[in-house]
């Protein structure tokens, strides 16, 4: 089982750096100089973040996340090439002490933050004034495909009905029981205006925001066009997809 494990955690980390990281970097039309930066990965997963930051000249970075078993592999395989300038750390980030970073990043985490304000307030603590951030997160849980294809099935928002209970009722466990909510499965549920409240009042200048951006143009321009019913408040959270922030720490 332990190899088992191991094999499924180098195919995940390789899948990482072949297609989530350049697609993130594409949804914010190219990655940052990372020469001579402190960079801290929230939610790092297993260190593909913190792994190409170092590669690309970073001189330090953190990577932080909930998950003892991805900082594990993240330490084993990332932090060991890097004479100890990178750390993993398996702790809430409201509850460290951190040394402010040129470059705070964030992969498809803030869908699954249970208290938003305080754990977004925390992150923009992390990044020193005048260093920037990008968060991006997809898919929202409203939108067409927001149980992260736990589900079977390829009829957009079939998740939702009857109070997520549609989606809910299909993860039976060998007692017969299925959750309760969709925040035990580790999704919050917040749409659009819960994380610009998040964001409100934070010191920071937005760079720019930016709704159902994708790496293939012709997808793209679909996921745009979804937004056009948005200026409708009660249909926003059902056509956005995700969310990207580029934000910078007043100084």
């Amino acid at each position: 089982m332990p190899e088992i494990q191991s094999a499924f955690d180098e195919r995940r980390y390789a899948d990482f750096l072949r297609d989530r990281f350049p697609e993130f970097w594409a949804r914010f039309g190219g990655q940052p100089d990372f020469t001579g930066k402190r960079v801290i990965d929230f939610g790092c997963g297993r260190g593909g973040m913190v792994q190409r930051a170092m590669e690309a000249g970073a001189s330090s970075a953190l990577g932080i996340e909930l998950n003892q078993s991805y900082v594990d592999f993240a330490n084993g395989k990332v932090a060991s090439q890097w004479d100890g300038r990178v750390r993993f750390a398996c702790q809430d980030i409201r509850e460290m002490e951190i040394e402010p970073a040129d470059i705070v990043t964030s992969v498809d985490v803030m869908e699954h933050v249970m208290d938003l304000p305080e754990t977004l307030a925390a992150v923009v603590d992390a990044c020193k004034p005048g260093g920037e951030m990008f968060i991006g997160f997809a898919p929202l849980w409203h939108s067409p495909y927001g149980h992260h294809r736990l589900m079977k099935t390829h009829i957009p928002w079939a998740h939702l009905p009857r109070g997520n209970r549609a989606f809910l009722d299909r993860l039976v466990d060998d007692d017969g029981n299925s959750p309760a909510s969709i925040q035990e499965l580790g999704f919050n549920g917040a749409v659009p205006a819960d994380f610009r409240a998040a964001l409100n009042g934070l010191p920071v200048d937005i760079i720019s925001a930016r709704r159902n951006i994708s790496s293939h143009p012709l997808k793209s321009l679909a996921m745009k066009a979804m937004l056009l019913p948005a200026i409708v408040p009660a249909i926003e959270k059902y056509v956005t997809i995700g969310i990207y922030w580029h934000l910078r720490r007043k100084k």
